[in-house]
C-alpha cells in the first residue's frame, strides 16, 4: 500500500532531507514551503525522481485559514494520510531584552500553535486511513520537530523560540495519549546543532564556541537528523508512541 506523507517546511535543511529521504522509500510527499519557493520546488524535483506522486504548497503556520486551505488542498487529492511530519517553524536569534511582544507571539503562534492545529486538522486525513475489516491495521503515525534548547533552555537561540519548541513536547505528550486508542502514534525528534539556514546565521567566534560545546566535535548533518525522522514514520516503529529522540552529538545526555 501506498503510504502518504505531508512534510512541512521542505525547502531546505532536515525538512527537504526527510522528503527526499521518504520519497526514496516509496512515500507518496506533500511538501509545504512558507519563504523559498523555488526551494521547495527543487526539492520536489528531487523526490520525484523516485518515480513517487509529488505535491508542493504554501503554508504560513502562523496563520489558521492557510493550515485549514492546505488541508483541503490534500484533502481533494488524497483520501488518506498515513504520515505528517511537523517540521516548518521559525527560529529568530533574538536577545531576551530585544524580544518584542509581536516576535513572541509570532514565534508562538508559528511553532507551537501551528503545530497543534496542523495535526488536530489532519486528523480527519489519518482517521481515514484505516484498514477495512479483516486485514492488517494501518499504521498512521506524527512527528514532531522540537530542539535540544526545548529541554536545555535558550543558549544561542531566543527564549521565544525555545519556548515554543518546549511546548510542542507537551503537544507530542498530549497527542500521543489522547490517539493511541485509535493507533495513531506521536513522536518528537529532538535536534542539537545542525548545518541548515538557521545555524548558518552563526558565524566566526559564536559558532566556533557551538562547535567546541558539542562532544563528537561538529555540527551534524540534514540528513542525520532526517534518518531518525522516517525511522519513526516507518511501520517498523509501530510500537513507539509518546517518545522524544535526541540528536544532538552529546550536547544533551540525559
Amino acid at each position: 500500500m501506498l503510504r502518504r506523507a505531508i512534510v512541512t517546511g521542505a525547502s531546505s535543511g532536515i525538512g527537504a532531507a526527510t522528503a527526499e529521504m521518504l520519497a526514496s522509500e516509496g512515500y507518496a510527499v506533500w511538501l509545504t514551503w512558507a519563504n523559498d519557493e523555488a526551494g521547495a520546488t527543487e526539492v520536489g524535483e528531487r523526490c520525484a525522481s523516485h518515480d513517487v506522486p509529488v505535491h508542493v504548497s504554501r503554508l504560513d503556520l502562523g496563520k489558521p485559514e492557510s493550515i485549514e486551505g492546505l488541508i483541503d488542498e490534500v484533502s481533494k487529492e488524497w483520501d488518506n494520510l498515513q504520515v505528517l511530519i511537523n517540521n516548518g517553524g521559525v527560529c529568530p536569534y533574538r536577545a531576551y531584552d530585544d524580544i518584542e511582544i509581536d516576535e513572541w507571539d509570532s514565534v508562538l503562534e508559528t511553532n507551537a500553535r501551528g503545530t497543534f492545529l496542523l495535526t488536530r486538522t489532519a486528523l480527519p486525513l489519518l482517521r481515514a486511513a484505516v484498514s477495512r475489516e479483516g486485514e492488517e491495521g494501518v499504521d498512521r503515525s506524527v512527528v514532531n520537530i522540537s530542539s535540544v534548547a526545548a529541554q536545555q533552555g535558550a543558549l544561542k537561540t531566543g527564549i521565544h523560540y525555545a519556548a515554543s519548541k518546549a511546548a510542542i513536547l507537551a503537544i507530542t505528550k498530549s497527542f500521543a495519549r489522547l490517539l493511541a486508542g485509535e493507533g495513531i502514534r506521536v513522536n518528537a525528534v529532538c535536534p542539537g546543532p545542525v548545518v541548515s539556514r538557521i545555524t548558518d546565521h552563526l558565524v566566526g567566534q559564536p559558532r566556533d564556541a557551538l562547535t567546541a560545546a558539542i562532544p563528537l566535535g561538529r555540527f551534524g548533518t540534514a540528513e542525520e537528523t532526517a534518518w531518525i525522522i522516517s525511522s519513526l514514520a516507518s511501520e517498523k516503529a509501530s510500537f513507539v508512541t509518546g517518545s522524544t529522540y535526541d540528536v544532538n552529538g552529546g550536547v544533551r545526555i540525559d
